[in-house]
């Protein structure tokens, strides 16, 4: 018996935790400064889409590029040659 009521009040909790954090993520949108800014796809610093390169791979993968990280790959290819 007090291993069925240990039992209960454990699934309990857990039930109570992930609808919680359910509803953590679902109330917490983005902002407007965060739905313009992107991920440079080689550094991961975040900067505003405007001023990123955008290409796009295949029917779905979208790659964002910084002028920085552009500026050092043309660094490492003239430097090559």
């Amino acid at each position: 018996m007090t291993v069925t009521v240990l039992a209960v009040l454990f699934l309990t909790l857990v039930l109570a935790v992930a609808l919680f954090g359910f509803r953590a993520v679902i109330t917490r949108g983005k902002s407007p400064d965060d739905l313009q800014n992107e991920r440079c796809s080689i550094c991961r610093q975040s900067i505003n889409k405007t001023s990123m390169i955008e290409r796009e791979i295949g029917d779905y993968k979208v790659l964002y590029f910084c002028s920085s990280c552009i500026a050092a790959l043309q660094r490492d290819l003239t430097m090559k040659n």
